[in-house]
C-alpha cells in the first residue's frame, strides 16, 4: 500500500520517455505501460481526434489514478506526453471514474498514435 500512494506525492522526472503523465502543481502521475489494459485513437462527435485510455483494474494501476485524484479534488491538473505539454487536455469526467476508459483530446492524429504506438 505504501508503493501505491508514494507515486501520488512524490515528483517524478521530467522524462520524455515517460509515456502520458498527470500533474497537478508539483504533484506527477505517470501512466506506466503495464497499467493501460487498452488505448485507442478515436474522434468525438465534432472530429477532433482523442486517445481512449482503459487501466488495469487494480491498486497498483487504477487504483494510483483514484488516489492521485481524490488528493487533488479542486486542483488545476493537466496531461502531457512525455515533455509534450501542446494541444492536450484531459476529460474532467475522468475524475472519481478510475474504471472507465478515460478521454485525452489531442491536438493531431499523429500526436494521437503517437500516444497509442507508446503504450502497444
Amino acid at each position: 500500500m505504501v508503493i501505491a500512494l508514494s507515486g501520488c506525492t512524490s515528483k517524478a522526472p521530467d522524462r520524455s520517455d515517460d509515456g502520458l503523465i498527470l500533474t497537478s502543481g508539483s504533484y506527477t502521475l505517470p501512466i506506466r505501460k503495464a497499467c493501460v489494459s487498452e488505448i485507442a485513437l478515436d474522434h468525438d462527435d465534432a472530429s477532433r481526434p482523442m486517445v481512449m485510455v482503459a487501466l488495469v483494474q487494480s491498486s497498483e494501476c487504477s487504483g494510483e489514478l483514484k488516489e492521485f485524484t481524490n488528493t487533488h479534488v479542486g486542483d488545476p491538473m493537466a496531461i502531457r506526453f512525455g515533455d509534450e505539454k501542446q494541444g492536450m487536455t484531459l476529460d474532467s469526467n475522468m475524475l472519481g471514474a478510475t474504471d472507465a476508459p478515460f478521454i485525452v483530446q489531442v491536438e493531431s492524429d499523429e500526436q494521437g498514435q503517437a500516444i497509442v504506438d507508446y503504450y502497444r
